[in-house]
């Protein structure tokens, strides 16, 4: 089951997700090295991220639209790559803030007390961003979180050079009630949550596990002025 179909799904409540131990019931064993720079990249004028070779590109997202009569409405899938078979994939689904959670501040970039402009922070902390984001049943096995540095900009005026605020990315190890293991990754910009899903039947998680939690690491927003 891809994120594009998750996005859709009724928000979970505090009381209906489950945190998982952070031990695995999975054997141990050694990840394999991976080149992730010399990885095929998927190049959007909002995102980007890396993908394991081998993987194919989705070309016609029109799947994922709105059913009539919403037609109007914008399709949230914008990206998707998938595996031999189709059971390993990697989407981003992209919704309005504001569909997750009302805030003053509507994270459209305008600066908050405590929390950075425009960032996915103003949303909540991750373990409260987790419980907007998953369905009922998700078990959760690992939550973290990044401050990612941004370049400076030259404004070209008398202002110079103007330094950037870090954008934070959540990430999440996530089991869904069907059996789909799916690493998770979420950030916020401009009025927009980006959440790119990398996934796969439960069954192929320790072979495909490390390249699709690479897939994940390698996302980032591309910064907007």
């Amino acid at each position: 089951m891809g994120w594009a179909v998750l996005a859709a799904a009724r928000p979970a409540v505090a009381d209906e997700l489950a945190v998982a131990s952070a031990a695995e019931a999975e054997a141990v064993v050694v990840p394999p090295v991976l080149d992730v720079i010399s990885w095929p990249q998927w190049v959007d004028r909002n995102f980007s991220f890396s993908y394991p070779p081998g993987f194919k590109e989705v070309q016609d997202l029109s799947y994922a639209a709105p059913p009539r009569p919403h037609q109007v409405a914008e399709n949230p899938l914008k990206a998707e790559v998938r595996g031999e078979g189709g059971q390993q994939r990697i989407n981003v689904v992209v919704k309005q803030t504001t569909a997750f959670k009302r805030t003053l501040l509507q994270v459209t970039g305008k600066q908050g007390a405590g929390a950075q402009a425009g960032d996915i922070s103003q949303l909540g902390d991750p373990r409260q961003v987790a419980n907007l984001l998953l369905p009922p049943g998700a078990v959760v096995a690992s939550v973290s979180a990044a401050s990612v540095a941004q370049p400076p900009k030259d404004t070209g005026t008398l202002l110079g050079t103007i330094q950037r605020d870090p954008v934070s990315y959540y990430s999440y190890d996530v089991l869904l009630p069907d059996g789909t293991r799916v690493q998770l990754a979420a950030a916020a910009q401009l009025g927009r949550l980006y959440v790119l899903a990398a996934s796969a039947p439960a069954g192929q998680w320790q072979e495909a596990g490390p390249a699709l939690k690479e897939a994940a690491a390698s996302f980032r927003l591309r910064y907007k002025v």
